[in-house]
């Protein structure tokens, strides 16, 4: 492989290299040093010093294979060379950057329709973040954001099914984190969720569709509820759940839980909405119209520009013959009077586009 030439990119290693007869004691970073390496490594120290398209270019002409050999030889951590993971030691920022630089070549594939390239690249973008694991897992870590970041990119190119995939091998690897089990449950609902295939409807298949339907509508609840397993009071894995038991007919099981996070003290404004939002629908489909009306009445109250809120209780009081009342409800929305401002019921269904800054952030702290 031929020496990529990109002057003085990398003036970090300046007098830190070392030899391919190194010690093996030396552990990782005597190989990522080594003069065998260089090319590898000056295209990541282009994409630390913010040369992303000569980086992406230079790792996308070399085949997944030699790239996965050079890691294959890359050795086990050396406690002597790892640093916190808020200040890792200098192997580890370039084993992060290299992850990094890897999962935009995935990005830049992907919206090119060029999945086949995209999943060399992430397998190779995954063994790289792995390396800097640690045990335990730190909480909001580098690599826990990282996996994070991946799921969503899973899901920003390729829908519910992908968003699945990626993160049951993400929570495989860290079956601790709440942010990547609620992502998951996030994924599992919305392809249950999903439009039925019609060609399978044609064929008379729905009772297998709707067992379906069922299994991942479970695996939505086993992924909220591992995560509340870890934190108990979880905003989102809360409603998660309490939306999940809701479609599988069993909404009553977590109406203990749906009020406590309503009704606590510090939630975020839009899960305190979502929560008297949910308990709102809970309390129609048992048949209590006065205290579904109260609670969309409380949602409103938090968020006037919540039109799921408003929704609900206009047909709430459409029903008792109250359409003057209903029409009242909805004016201010079908006035403009909110502007382009999202129901958090918006947000909650789709998600918020967190991912693109997510990434952004990691971007940053390795070309720190």
């Amino acid at each position: 492989m031929a020496a990529v030439r990109l002057g003085s990119v990398l003036p970090i290693i300046v007098g830190l290299a070392v030899t391919a007869a190194a010690p093996a004691r030396a552990g990782q970073s005597d190989f990522w040093f080594t003069d065998e390496l260089a090319p590898y490594r000056e295209l990541v120290g282009a994409y630390r010093g913010g040369d992303a398209g000569t980086a992406m270019a230079g790792v996308r002409a070399m085949a997944p294979p030699a790239v996965h050999d050079l890691l294959d030889r890359v050795r086990a951590p050396d406690t002597r060379l790892t640093g916190a993971d808020a200040e890792p030691a200098l192997n580890e920022r370039l084993f992060r950057a290299a992850a990094m630089l890897h999962l935009d070549v995935v990005e830049l594939l992907r919206s090119r329709g060029l999945h086949r390239g995209a999943e060399d690249q992430l397998e190779i973008a995954i063994r790289w973040v792995n390396l800097s694991a640690r045990d335990p897992e730190p909480v909001g870590s580098f690599r826990r954001r990282w996996f994070l970041g991946a799921a969503l990119l899973a899901f920003e190119y390729g829908g519910w099914q992908d968003g699945v995939a990626f993160s049951d091998l993400a929570c495989g690897l860290l079956p601790d984190d709440v942010a990547l089990l609620t992502a998951a449950a996030w994924f599992n609902e919305g392809l249950a969720l999903a439009p039925l295939d019609a060609t399978e409807l044609e064929r008379g298949d729905l009772p297998r569709l709707q067992a379906r339907k069922r299994s991942r509508l479970l695996a939505a609840a086993r992924r909220a509820g591992a995560a509340l397993r870890v934190a108990p009071t979880a905003p989102e894995a809360t409603l998660r759940l309490a939306r999940v038991r809701m479609l599988l007919g069993q909404g009553e099981s977590v109406r203990e839980q749906l009020t406590a996070l309503a009704d606590r003290g510090g939630v975020p404004r839009a899960h305190a909405y979502l929560g008297r939002l949910l308990l709102g629908r809970l309390d129609v489909e048992a048949g209590e119209p006065a205290e579904a009306e109260r609670r969309f009445r409380d949602a409103i109250a938090l968020m006037p520009q919540g039109q799921a809120a408003r929704v609900a209780l206009a047909r709430l009081i459409e029903a008792r013959g109250d359409r003057r009342g209903a029409a009242a409800v909805l004016d201010p929305v079908l006035r403009g009077e909110f502007g382009t401002a999202i129901d958090p019921w918006v947000d909650y269904l789709l998600g918020t586009g967190a991912g693109p800054g997510l990434r952004d952030g990691l971007r940053r702290e390795v070309r720190r």
